[in-house]
């Protein structure tokens, strides 16, 4: 009987231990199959700085699902063929917008991606900018004055690297893309705004990369501003020396203000910023107390003395019509009327003059009544130029 018992149990173990093989084989095949160790074989280096996540969870059979079949081989034993491998798991809709990076478009993923392991983010296998200036020039971005995202190697703040519905790639319109970082309230408002900003066409003054002007101008003023405005009309025979010297910023904001023509002031605040104050006096003439200084002068360039509107006594008639006809209504010694051009003067100076309505009356203010320039009582007037 105790002989009997010793041979179930032997039979028992045996039965037991051939259970546990198989299930031990069975198992190691199917880890061999599915998972195999293959870089027991392959010597790619699996860890680092940045792995791409699907080794990390998946294994290489991931993307390799046909390992050692011999009609796989061709592909890596791949389950597809280029980009459509990485649609395997990344979103298609990212990377097929309107406007795609030619890279992109022609599938070529691994010309900035690594597919195992990296040491810079998102797998790339160089660091930004020096990824991008693989194919972008590099002296287009750099220059003596360099937008700050460049500098610090930030493409992808403005640009999409893959597709975009915008042009050059830009994750968003403009100027929406320039408020991300630009302060809004410098260009918005206020009553009024340079045509470009209102429009949005930051770069057509601006260079989003770099420039060898300040600020990123495209071109120093005057000639950016030239760019738009007819140049003709800012050069004569009399500058306006803010002109001349292409200092526009001096007098308009760029952006927006709040006065027209995006004058940095009111007139004529704006003009006594440079000019002596005209209103100080007893007797101020109208168009002066007015701040009407654009009555008689253009403020960029002129034909005439004093960027004076029309020559000489023109500006006055413009408002005096009763001395069009050139003649004075105070009646002369050798003629009926005084005359107000046509003849010469001189002072007590001997310095020879024009003879025009400026040689006895002060244009913007005086002392003496009629803005006469001189001690008008009496034969005072007359005696500056006459002798008796």
């Amino acid at each position: 009987m105790e002989y009997i018992l010793k041979k179930i149990l032997i039979v028992k173990i045996i039965f037991i231990s051939s259970l546990f093989l198989i299930f031990f084989n069975s198992n190691g095949y199917s880890q061999q199959k599915n998972a195999p160790e293959c870089s027991n074989c392959h010597k790619i280096p699996l860890t680092g700085k940045v792995v791409h996540p699907i080794i990390k969870t998946g294994g290489c059979v991931a993307c390799h699902t046909r390992p050692h079949e011999k009609e796989a081989k061709a592909q890596k034993f791949l389950f597809a063929k280029g980009v459509d491998l990485c649609w395997g798991c990344h979103d298609k809709t990212k990377f097929t917008n309107k406007i795609k990076h030619p890279p992109v478009a022609e599938g070529q993923c691994l010309s900035c991606h690594d597919v195992h392991i990296s040491d810079n983010p998102k797998l790339l296998i160089s660091p930004m900018p020096d990824l991008c200036f693989n194919c972008h020039d590099r002296k287009k971005f750099e220059n003596k004055v360099n937008h700050p995202p460049v500098i610090g190697g930030m493409c992808a703040s403005c640009h999409d690297p893959h597709s975009s519905k915008t042009g050059k790639l830009l994750v968003s319109d403009m100027p929406g893309l320039c408020f991300n970082c630009h302060d809004k309230n410098k260009f918005s408002g206020k009553k009024f705004k340079h045509s470009p900003v209102s429009n949005g066409l930051c770069a057509s003054c601006h260079a989003p990369h770099a420039s060898a002007g300040q600020k990123l101008l495209l071109s120093d003023p005057p000639d950016l501003c030239f760019n738009c405005h007819n140049k003709d009309k800012f050069i004569g025979e009399v500058t306006h020396p803010p002109v001349a010297s292409g200092m526009c910023t001096s007098c308009h904001h760029a952006h927006q203000g709040d006065a027209e023509n995006l004058l940095t002031a009111q007139i004529p605040d704006l003009c006594y910023q440079c000019h002596e104050k005209k209103d100080t006096k007893k007797i101020v003439h109208p168009p002066v107390l007015g701040g009407m200084c654009s009555s008689c002068h253009t403020p960029h360039s002129s034909k005439n003395a004093g960027l004076l509107l029309k020559p000489s006594n023109g500006v006055c008639i413009s408002c005096h019509a009763n001395k069009k006809d050139g003649s004075h209504i105070i009646r002369g010694f050798r003629s009926a009327f005084h005359p107000v051009e046509g003849k010469t003067y001189m002072l007590k100076d001997k310095k020879k003059r024009k003879l025009t309505c400026y040689g006895c009356h002060e244009p913007h203010q005086s002392d003496s009544g009629r803005l006469f320039k001189f001690n008008s009582t009496g034969m005072g007037l007359c005696l500056n130029c006459h002798e008796m």
